[in-house]
């Protein structure tokens, strides 16, 4: 025998609502469940769902009732949710779920174009190199540190006022709020760069203008020192006064962080007679095309080169006649228009880096 109408109606209703009410949990699960307490919310919801379907067959009017409160219930859990994640302290975030591992230090070397953004996490310091310009900031740096599980960076480091490397400060100041930073002083013509500076004065944010020879501790088992550009250096092109930075890894581990160095600042730190001898090189590409020059990778012999490299404009893409010549030298090339990310996992005596789209792997020697 048939269903009057408005019971079919009731009961379809009412499975609805139940199917509606699954998909809404697990929705709510997925994308808040890692920063709130839901046990009770879920409770009475499912609850609420449990009395509807129990009283369909003998209450139609009632179930409407309680699907209606259904609805009511999954508007004021949605509505709390919103409010408490605008709320100061309100939320934090969690590292995706993994296996735990005891290392020294971990990098990641994020892919944002031409640009740079490096993330260096040691005990329980975290550092950017760069954060890319604005829009990478929004898409790809704090999507990439909300899903890491980071809610404090220790400090800032920017490397030169090109807004490929330093255009999202003003949005990573509104979330770090509280962050060391430290800027390389030496005059450029990048309006980006003269706004933050202005924006630091109106804040009272202080940064750290070092300069070669200065060094500063990431953490105890991480320094880094800078080796370019000397106080008081001034030059035309922003690229040609980024910083450089030597990271020593306890024990024995050296990456060199070159920015988009080129031929002119290699020149000069071989002519300073520093000690180059780096296990990685973490670098960009000049504005003139050329950097990596033979007698710099003579004094640098790095195991491992991470560079970008982009078709446009030309500049940034490396070329074939130089990949051929790291080839010969036996150096590993992560070029990151191949790679995308790279991570480096750093532990007491070994290291070993891992390109995020291909998955391969490269390890130290004593791996």
């Amino acid at each position: 025998m048939a269903l009057p109408r408005n019971r079919r109606f009731a009961r379809g209703m009412a499975r609805f609502a139940a199917a509606g009410a699954l998909v809404f949990l697990y929705r709510y699960t997925d994308f808040f469940g890692r920063e709130f307490d839901r046990g009770a919310d879920c409770f009475l919801h499912s609850c609420d769902q449990l009395l509807s379907l129990l009283s369909t067959p003998l209450l139609p009017g009632l179930a409407v009732i309680f699907n209606n409160g259904n609805w009511l219930l999954a508007q004021i859990v949605i509505g709390i949710v919103q409010f408490l994640a605008n709320v100061p302290g309100g939320h934090f975030y969690v590292e995706h779920p993994h296996w735990p591992e005891k290392l020294v230090a971990k990098i990641t070397v994020l892919d944002v174009g031409a640009g740079a953004a490096v993330h260096l996490q040691t005990g329980s310091a975290n550092w950017l190199f760069d954060c890319g310009n604005e829009r990478n900031y929004q898409r790809v740096v704090r999507e990439y540190l909300h899903w890491a599980g980071i809610n404090r960076l220790s400090g800032l480091l920017l490397s030169h006022g090109d807004a490929l490397h330093l255009g999202g400060t003003t949005q990573l100041l509104d979330d770090f709020p509280r962050i060391r930073v430290v800027d390389n002083a030496a005059p450029d013509h990048s309006a980006v760069h003269r706004r933050l500076q202005q924006l630091f004065r109106e804040h009272g944010i202080e940064p750290d203008n070092l300069a070669a020879g200065d060094s500063f501790r990431l953490s105890r088992d991480v320094t880094a020192r800078v080796l370019f550009p000397p106080r008081n250096f001034s030059s035309s092109v922003a690229d040609d006064q980024a910083y450089v930075i030597h990271l020593l890894v306890a024990p024995t581990t050296g990456i060199l962080f070159m920015s988009d160095s080129g031929i002119k600042t290699e020149q000069a730190l071989l002519a300073s007679g520093l000690n180059l001898k780096s296990d990685i090189i973490i670098k960009g590409q000049h504005h003139s095309g050329e950097s990596g020059s033979h007698a710099f990778l003579d004094a640098a012999r790095p195991r491992l080169i991470i560079a970008t490299s982009r078709d446009f404009p030309g500049y940034e893409r490396i070329s074939d006649a130089w990949v051929e010549n790291i080839r010969k030298r036996g150096i590993k090339l992560f070029r990151q228009d191949d790679a995308g990310a790279v991570t480096l996992d750093f532990h007491q005596d070994s290291w070993e880096a891992q390109s995020y789209l291909t998955g391969e792997i490269f390890r130290s020697p004593s791996h």
